[in-house]
């Protein structure tokens, strides 16, 4: 498992970017190549990133492959910001991940996707309701922290592309007490939950609730932008929004 050092200190936090695609994500802009993306977090002062590329059921996409090129071209560089590749992995189902469990725990950062409900092939609750993915996602996740598989997960429990009426009321049927048990849970098995930029402005009044219980409990928070550019490497232009929102 891969954690830093317990810290609330939001200025601090930001010192680190711990979810960046490169180029090899279908999703990202061409302009996101190893070097460039290094630059960019050089330019914004931080001292760590991860570059995590999509891991789904699509077999055009070889992770462990991409993973190699990375690593030949990140030991290639003079920085010093230290530099983790790994995958933005799928947790598509209770017990269900896109990789096998040696590509995963070989991976030198594993972080785990639970909520991308709008991919075709994402296991859905019987229960299409509010209520039915907000159980679901907590099954995913408590499921998940039985492996050894899991370093941080990403963008947690935000109703992502949810496609159900009222899909914001997800979070609102989940209760502090099962929240609290998640986190607690995730803490105990070694994992790290992200600050995730656009699930925190998008969901304000769970975020709140999420960091202030995680802090309580003691949990791990990694920065994280999601950065499929390289103006979104810099994790400064967050911070205020994260300052009203969170404390």
């Amino acid at each position: 498992m891969f954690l830093f050092d317990v810290c609330f200190d939001l200025d601090e936090l930001a010192r680190r970017n711990m979810h960046v695609h490169s180029h090899f994500s279908r999703c990202a802009s061409g302009e996101m190549l190893l070097p460039d993306i290094v630059r960019a977090a050089e330019r914004a002062g931080l001292t760590d990133i991860a570059v995590v590329d999509h891991s789904n059921l699509f077999k055009d996409v070889e992770v462990p492959a991409h993973n190699e090129l990375l690593k030949a071209q990140r030991d290639a560089l003079d920085t010093p910001v230290r530099v983790r590749i790994g995958s933005e992995l799928s947790a598509w189902g209770v017990g269900k991940y896109s990789e096998t469990p040696e590509v995963i725990r070989a991976m030198e950062y594993r972080l785990f996707a639970q909520n991308h409900y709008q991919m075709f092939y994402w296991e859905h609750p019987e229960e299409q309701t509010p209520r039915g993915y907000a159980d679901h996602m907590l099954a995913v996740l408590t499921e998940l922290f039985r492996t050894d598989f899991c370093d941080c997960v990403a963008h947690p429990l935000a109703p992502v592309k949810l496609r159900i009426e009222n899909a914001g009321r997800v979070l609102d049927e989940i209760s502090d007490a099962a929240l609290g048990d998640l986190l607690a849970a995730g803490e105990a098995a070694g994992s790290a939950w992200e600050l995730h930029s656009g699930a925190i402005c998008g969901w304000p009044d769970f975020a709140r609730r999420y960091f202030n219980l995680g802090r309580e409990i003691g949990v791990h928070f990694h920065m994280a932008t999601d950065a499929h550019r390289l103006a979104a490497v810099d994790t400064a232009p967050a911070l205020a929004e994260y300052r009203k929102i969170l404390l």
